[in-house]
């Protein structure tokens, strides 16, 4: 499921590419779907960093710069107050320019003194020294709040646009109801470190099957983030089927399919969401709950471990997305990524 890129052909302009790419987490392969549908027929794309262990480049970061002709930084949860990852943001990059979409802010509240991922001065510096510098040609975020941070603290000089995740720009493969009994498609996933308890999704998933659905278990993740959560996967027992690809597209068709899904990673919900199908959100956090506000379904929002969970399912399923929110989600990711496009042939001359 990890997504590859075309060897550079030589003809065309190389565009690097910085992100939480190759280790099979399905919305950041999605992202790099996104990349190469909008941006492949004008660019060649490269991976910029080769290595997914630290130090992650197997040269200096600046002979891999070298090989490209712009940086495009994005998306996910990557400005990260309390760290920069060298993977996403390298003062090397700014020998070349640089555009910067579809990037969240992961803030974080109630943290006790000391935490780790406390927001700090330095390095919110850093992200400012990086994001005013004149290579940075463009911003985007994901959302308003990630946008209000990023105005607020680091202010860019080339602006910002704000618009929801890139991932609704992609143009997923079809899917089909299958006749028959609905389906609740559930997606987990294993956090380290922690041992969730799936008591509540189990007692939904029995719930429905009462009711006559199908139970189905979509493992949105291949390589090393796929074991871990197919691993994790045994925790949500009873009859199910279990859907675990390499390939994206049967992932995205598996929750194309769905009558409903509840699921515990952003893009599952995002994903299905293109579909038309309501995700009820596992793990409410910022980038989940601005989502769901976007597209005015916050009843969507819960826990893995709300003990309301099968009573929002026990008189009906939630309703299907509205065509309308779909369609206002697809034509503004897609103007983002027309923007994008134009901005790089632009800095290419």
């Amino acid at each position: 499921m990890v997504e590859t890129l075309a060897p550079v052909s030589g003809k065309k302009p190389v565009i690097g590419l910085a992100g939480f790419f190759g280790y099979g987490n399905y919305g950041d392969e999605l992202f790099v779907s996104v990349f190469k549908e909008y941006l492949s027929d004008k660019f060649d794309l490269k991976f910029i960093s080769d290595e997914k262990e630290k130090p992650y480049y197997s040269r200096p970061i600046a002979e891999h710069v070298a090989e490209v002709d712009a940086i495009v930084i994005g998306g996910g949860d990557i400005v990260q107050p309390w760290g920069i990852d060298t993977r996403y943001f390298s003062r090397e990059f700014l020998a070349k320019p640089i555009f910067v979409v579809g990037v969240g802010v992961p803030i974080r509240k109630g943290l006790p003194a000391g935490s780790y991922h406390v927001e700090k001065d330095w390095i919110v510096k850093k992200y400012n020294d990086f994001f005013n510098h004149p290579n940075v040609k463009m911003v985007h975020a994901r959302d308003p709040q990630s946008s209000k941070w990023i105005k607020s603290r680091l202010d860019p000089e080339v602006g910002m646009t704000e618009g929801p995740d890139i991932v609704c720009a992609l143009t997923f493969p079809e899917a089909q109801k299958p006749e028959g009994a609905p389906i609740l498609g559930i997606v987990t996933r294993q956090r380290p470190g922690q041992e969730d308890d799936y008591s509540q999704i189990n007692a939904l998933a029995q719930q429905q099957i009462g009711k006559g659905w199908r139970i189905r278990h979509i493992i949105l993740g291949s390589d090393e983030v796929g074991r871990r959560d197919l691993l994790d996967a045994v925790d949500v027992t009873g009859m199910k089927e279990t859907v675990y690809s390499e390939k994206l597209d049967d992932l995205s068709t598996a929750i194309g399919e769905c009558t409903a899904l509840i699921s515990m990673k952003f893009h599952g919900s995002v994903a299905a969401t293109m579909y038309g199908v309501p995700s009820t959100v596992l793990i409410p956090t910022n980038k989940n709950r601005n989502f769901m506000r976007r597209i005015g379904r916050d009843e969507l929002l819960s826990q893995f471990d709300d003990e309301t969970l099968c009573a929002r399912f026990a008189e009906t399923a939630p309703a299907p997305i509205a065509t309308e929110k779909v369609d206002l989600l697809r034509s503004t990711a897609r103007q983002v990524m027309l923007q994008l496009e134009q901005k790089i042939s632009e800095a290419m001359g």
